[in-house]
This record gives structure tokens, sequence and C-alpha cells, in this order.
């Protein structure tokens, strides 16, 4: 379908060359770059075990065999077990199955979650709330969203006096926000929820590359990542549950991944996905380490280059992940078409949101003034970010009035 959005159409009608060796790309948090070295096992994947796994012969037994090395690998990255992973195509693909498919099986379930969460947990949450008739039969719960403080961070008294009293609760939450990389207290979380008996759902998609997996991963009945996060290709993610966990199928049409994801699976995609998580396991350490060296760096860059910004991203906010908000001087729409024609890549919201303009609604929630609200940016750094992106960024600032 042609994309109606006005900026995209601009954008593309202002006809700047995209040169990754040029172009300054601090938009890690909307899809990262593919490692080279992923790369070369998608390759391989694609020339050497192309075989449909389903198929009971030499071919498919090699293509099965890259989704069992895989499962090894996210197990090995995650601390979990092995058999509760499922490749799929996307985080949004593995939330809609664990939140639809937790509604199905459990009648009369509430949902608590946040109101600070990516539009991938608050859409199926609220069409579940809204008993669209596409709702699984006999789904007749509700969702609870609560509210965040100023760090972005639940209250978990009000976490425990929404389970009290309710017979079946699933909490659904993001261990790492979207937008200004605030850290939710999982573990909190998690003992608050399992002494009232509710199941968690995590959306790890950020977390996966933003933490180390044993702040989050042990807390958690079902979670999602996705490849595209983590420097493997789009079209390749994980829908991981606990031992016990049932979900009931969104999709028909084959048994593949215990019927959760019906056809064919992507097996050169889950090979570079593999090969991106013993990257992570051998490497994130030392990433983020770097990346909070980087951040602080470049709020130092930023501020002795005279920009005028508030930081809206929490003290404790992970490495790579900062929001600003600047003066009121441009629209934003037209900030974006400014930096993006001095090869400046960078949003204000999710990728998946519709607009550029307006407050944000992340903002909004940890009671930030309007004003600021409606001038943030999203700064979101990786692998092969460095300091120079920083003095380009507050050169194009400049130039662009802030």
């Amino acid at each position: 379908m042609p994309c109606k959005c006005e900026l995209r159409r601009k954008i593309k009608s202002a006809a700047v060359p995209w040169i990754p060796e040029r172009t300054v790309y601090l938009d890690y948090n909307a899809t990262t770059p593919v490692d080279p070295r992923v790369i070369g096992a998608f390759e391989r994947a694609c020339r050497k075990t192309w075989g449909n796994p389903s198929s009971l012969h030499s071919a498919g037994t090699a293509g099965w065999n890259e989704l069992e090395i895989l499962y090894d690998s996210a197990s090995s990255f995650f601390g979990t077990d092995a058999e509760g992973f499922h490749l799929c195509s996307s985080g949004t693909d593995a939330l809609s199955a664990a939140i639809y498919g937790t509604a199905g099986r459990e009648k009369d379930i509430t949902f608590i979650t946040s109101a600070a969460e990516h539009q991938a947990v608050r859409h199926p949450l609220f069409h579940l709330a809204r008993r669209s008739p596409a709702a699984p039969s006999g789904f007749c719960g509700g969702v609870v969203s609560l509210p965040v403080d100023e760090d972005g961070k639940i209250d978990l008294q009000k976490l425990k006096d929404a389970l009290r009293g309710r017979k079946k609760t699933a909490v659904v939450i993001s261990p790492v926000n979207h937008e200004t990389g605030a850290q939710q207290p999982i573990r909190e979380i998690a003992e608050t929820a399992r002494s009232a008996g509710a199941i968690v759902i995590l959306d790890a998609v950020q977390a996966a590359a933003r933490l180390s997996p044993e702040e989050w991963a042990p807390y958690c009945d079902i979670f999602c990542i996705s490849g595209h996060k983590l420097y493997a290709p789009k079209g390749t993610a994980l829908l991981w549950r606990s031992p016990g966990i049932r979900l009931r199928p969104l999709r028909f049409g084959g048994a593949q991944e215990g019927g959760l994801f019906p056809g064919t699976e992507n097996t050169a995609g889950g090979a570079a996905l593999s090969e991106a998580l013993k990257l992570m396991k051998s490497e994130q350490k030392d990433e983020l380490r770097m990346l909070k060296t980087l951040q602080r760096d470049g709020l130092n860059i930023l501020e002795k280059a005279g920009i005028c910004f508030t930081i809206e991203s929490p003290e404790d906010s992970v490495a790579g992940i900062l929001c600003i908000s600047l003066k009121p001087q441009v629209a934003m729409q037209d900030l974006i078409f400014s930096l993006n024609s001095l090869n400046i890549c960078i949003s204000r919201f999710s990728a998946c949101s519709d607009r550029i303009d307006g407050r944000s609604r992340i903002l909004d929630a940890m009671g930030r003034p309007a004003l600021r609200s409606a001038n943030s940016i999203r700064i979101s750094c990786g692998r092969w970010s460095r300091r120079d992106d920083f003095h380009k960024l507050a050169a194009a600032l400049k130039k662009c009035g802030c």
C-alpha cells in the first residue's frame, strides 16, 4: 500500500541520498544495521540449508537443524529452556500471539499494563478490552493501565491494588521504555505479580539489546524479542514461554512452532538471529559500557555546542537511549525533515507511530510539561555509533536554529 505520510513524501521528493558511510544514524531503537558477521550466517543458510524444515528428508533435516541451533543459542544467551522458544516474524507478531493466546486460554483474565507501553502492547490489549468480535471467544476480562511516575516506573503498591481480588491476571510490561530508556523494577514487579498468582509477559524487544538477560529474563513467564533490534535481519523474532504456559493459536494452517506461527519457518533468518545472539553473548557487556560512556560524552558535546535542551530520560535509564526536548523554535516535522536533509537519521517516537508532530504520549504519561513533550527527540545509539556522530548532530541542530 502506498504510504500517505506527508513527511515521507516530502523526504522522498527531496531525494537526499542514503549513503551509510556518510549518514549519521542515531535511530538504533527503530532498527539496527545488520552485522556483517550475521549476514555471513544468513548467506550460508541460503546456500546450504534452504530445505523446508518440515520435510522428512536430508534437505529438510538440514533446515530443521538451523532451528535447533537457534533455540540453543537463544537458551544460552537468555538462560532459559530451549524448548520454550518459537520463531516468528516480528516483535509485534510475538506480542500479539502472547496476549491473544493468553486471553484465549484463560477466560475472564484481566491484563495489567502501564501507561507508557509500546503500541504493540497497547493496541492488542485495548482491542480485547473493547470486546471486538475478533477477540478470542469467551474473553470478558478487562485491562488496567497503571500510571507511571516521573522516572517512567509503575508504583508497586498500585500494582498490588490492581491485582487484589482478581482471580486471573496477567501483567504485560516492558523492562525498557522504547522512547526514554526508562527501566521498570522487573524483579519486584514479578515478585508482586507471582505472589498474587499472576503471569508476567515481557515486551523485551528493547531490553534484549540494552540489558543483560539476567536482569529481566528470569522474572517472567513469557517474553518476546525482535532480531532487527539485535543486528539481525528484519523478519526474525522469538517468543519464549516457560513450561506449563499454554497459548491459544491466533492463526491456523500448519503445526509449525507449536501451532502458534503456522507456515514454513524462515530458516535463513533463524540462522542469522542465532549468530546475532552468539555475538550478543560475547560482546554485550563491552558494548553497553561503550554506550554508557558515549551517551555521557554525547551530552557534553551538545552542551558545549550551545544546544538548548532538557534531558527527559531518567538518571537510571539504560545505555544508548537518550530522550531530550529542544526549545520550541521550529515545528518538529520541519526539524526532522531538515535533519534528514543534513544526513542525520533520528526519530521522535517509535517507528510504529504514524505521526511526527504533537506531544509524546510517553512524556505526557511521565508528567512532563506539554511544551517539552511536544518538542522531544529520541537519540538511540548502538554498535557503530561514535562521538563524531554527536558533533555532527550538534552542528546540524545549530544550523536548524536549536
